[in-house]
């Protein structure tokens, strides 16, 4: 019987692992199950479909951590501003930004070597059934074909957006409405910036390029209900090889991923007691985007992983052994503090996607990088009372 079952060992799950293991104090017997065999260099059969960049919020949590990353995991190239492509008002604009550019597989394996021997940990496994025992959850899991039971007291849900624990469990439960295809292309020509793509043609939401080393990623986030996903990405990549002269066609890789998209503070789901026939009350915890725990804005989800696994930590050792009716109040009481931050990013939404307002925003230069360009250079300039906008013959 363990105390606690951490569902996902994505950035969530693995530092909640490795807090709970690295406690001297640490009371609770502590399993974390993921269907990836993180404990190996590599896993091509499944790879988590992210652009891998660190935000400046991301960052912060590392600093509060103590987390370090190794220089093996940091990619190239590294760049200090996001190229906006708004193609719905024909404006590009830069902004400064400062991500960290890495490989996220290997970022997630880093978290994963981290977690104690105190921890038992069970890669390439796959939650087949959860289920409401007396006094106790049951677990069916699958290893190699071969599937067996273990139980817990405590579930923790870290296996991210259109979490099946969640959704195994509370049955109202709602699905992720959004989802990703990103696909890696060889590169034809440097990108030392992020470039953040709006068109309405496209998605409701954003798409992206990113570099790295010598492949370029080209993704968008297109909502669940989307009947041709794939003649999206083809308009896509039509357009962007179109406006900025690529030419990307060596196609290397696709991936996919569901996106959290939390559109009010009341979608979040940090806590969850299941009754059994007898009364028993057994407890759920929800981490990182299985809570719902990402930006309205950005789809930015890492630094919340991070944050919600140490509330959980922190509401776990300051609360009595078992008493795990406290530890949840205690952890969704903490969680406060990312209801309010995700209502105001709600209501920064309009000025990034309703295309009206955005191209009000972006004429106006308001953070942007001005900066007067060469004589020779290519690009028609249209001057605005508080700088410049680049404009091309958009496709």
């Amino acid at each position: 019987m363990y105390d606690l079952l951490i569902i996902g060992a994505g950035p969530a799950g693995a530092n909640l692992a490795r807090l709970i293991g690295d406690d001297p104090n640490n009371l609770y017997k502590t399993v974390i199950v993921d269907k990836r065999a993180l404990d190996q260099p590599s896993d091509y059969r499944r790879i988590k479909s992210c652009g891998g960049l660190l935000s400046p919020d991301a960052q912060h949590m590392l600093a509060e951590l103590d987390l370090s990353l190794p220089s093996y995991i940091m990619d190239s190239p590294q760049f200090f501003k996001v190229r906006t492509l708004d193609f719905d008002n024909q404006i590009e604009r830069d902004y400064r930004r400062l991500y960290y550019n890495i490989d996220r597989e290997k970022f997630d394996r880093h978290l994963f070597s981290l977690i104690s021997k105190r921890v038992e940990k069970i890669p390439n496994t796959i939650v087949k059934t959860i289920d409401p025992m007396d006094g106790y959850w049951e677990i069916e899991l699958v290893q190699d074909n071969k599937s067996y039971k273990i139980q817990a007291r405590c579930i923790v849900g870290a296996d991210g957006a259109n979490s099946f624990t969640r959704r195994k469990i509370i049955s109202s439960s709602r699905k992720a409405k959004y989802f990703s295809i990103q696909k890696s292309y060889e590169a034809t020509q440097k990108l030392p910036y992020f470039i953040g793509v709006f068109d309405s043609d496209i998605t409701d939401y954003y798409s992206w390029m990113i570099q790295k080393k010598d492949s370029i990623l080209l993704g968008t986030a297109l909502p669940c209900t989307e009947k041709n996903p794939h003649l999206k990405f083809d308009l896509l990549k039509q357009k962007v090889n179109a406006y900025l002269g690529l030419n990307l066609e060596v196609e290397h890789a696709v991936e996919g991923a569901f996106i959290e998209r939390t559109f009010h503070p009341n979608d979040l789901l940090f806590t969850h007691f299941t009754k059994t026939p007898n009364g028993e009350k057994l407890p759920l915890a929800l981490i990182g985007e299985a809570s719902g725990a990402a930006s309205p804005t950005s789809a930015e989800g890492i630094s919340y992983a991070l944050k919600t696994s140490l509330y959980f930590y922190r509401a776990l050792t300051q609360s009595s052994r078992h008493n795990y009716k406290h530890i949840l109040a205690g952890y969704e009481r903490r969680c406060h503090v990312i209801r309010n931050n995700i209502a105001f990013k709600t209501v920064k939404s309009p000025g990034m996607y309703h295309p009206k307002i955005r191209g009000l925003v972006m004429r106006t230069g308001f953070t942007a990088i001005n900066k007067k360009l060469q004589a020779s250079s290519p690009l028609h300039l249209s001057q605005t009372s508080c700088g410049f906008y680049k404009k091309r013959t958009f496709p």
